[in-house]
């Protein structure tokens, strides 16, 4: 396993052990059967096996989702902005080798989900709704990961949600257009790890500081020296030897 995301999953090893939530949020399925993964992302992972269904939210927003794998310990995947759930899987893939069940989903107007007139900004509703899902299934232990959107949104938008943890990579605020920093990271609960590489701007160094209302030891930061390490847009990290160019 790469490195950057042995370490987050080294983290969601730890935490199983000694976290548990409950679930206070309800997920409704729309009745529409929903397309197959195929639709969604091509040939390309013909061969991974998942359970699509649809998630409603509590504005009634119908979401493309994904759900694979067994056990008491899932991991809702959160992805990047201008994309779909296509890009978690590869990391997904990892998730599931190592025993622990997997919710992804498509973002509000992203992929198969559903565009609404309005709240088309309002993330929190779609994370609840997966989150949702997982406990609805008989979770345990529920974890959120998102990158770059994915990762803002779990920061910003996620607090209140029964999680036992939450990872962000290369994502701690979202951009104008692509959601709302509300209720902010000063509002999380759950315990938070943050990674990024040296390529991101500002660096992954300075990211506690920005949430620094927060506990330090609730914000953790990576930093990929000597070699860097880029989040790739599908969950997996490229590592590059110094002075390549990303």
């Amino acid at each position: 396993m790469v490195r950057v995301l042995g370490i987050a999953f080294g983290v969601l090893a730890a935490a199983v052990a000694a976290t548990s939530c409950g679930s206070e949020h309800g997920a409704r399925s729309a009745e529409a059967r929903p397309p197959s993964l195929l639709t969604e992302c091509g040939s390309l992972y013909s061969g991974f096996k998942a359970e699509p269904l649809w998630l409603e939210t509590s504005d009634g927003v119908r979401l493309y989702a994904i759900e694979a794998g067994r056990g008491p310990t899932t991991v809702v995947l959160a992805h990047q902005g201008l994309s779909n759930l296509c890009d978690t899987i590869d990391y997904a893939k990892t998730l599931l080798a190592s025993g622990l069940r997997i919710v992804a989903f498509d973002f509000r107007g992203n992929g198969l989900s559903q565009r609404p007139t309005q709240n088309a900004l309002a993330l929190g509703r779609d994370l609840a709704a997966a989150v949702a899902r997982a406990h609805d299934n008989g979770a345990e232990h529920v974890f959120l990961i998102g990158a770059s959107m994915g990762g803002a949104a779990a920061v910003q938008n996620s607090a209140g949600l029964p999680v036992a943890g939450i990872v962000s990579l290369s994502g701690t605020r979202l951009w104008s257009g692509f959601g709302i920093n509300k209720p902010g990271a000063r509002a999380l609960r759950a315990p938070l790890l943050y990674i990024g590489s040296r390529d991101d701007s500002p660096p992954p160094w300075t990211k506690p500081a920005r949430l620094s209302a927060q506990p330090a030891r609730r914000t953790s930061a990576v930093s990929s020296t000597p070699e860097r390490f880029t989040v790739g847009s599908s969950f997996r990290a490229r590592r590059r030897a110094p002075g390549h160019a990303p």
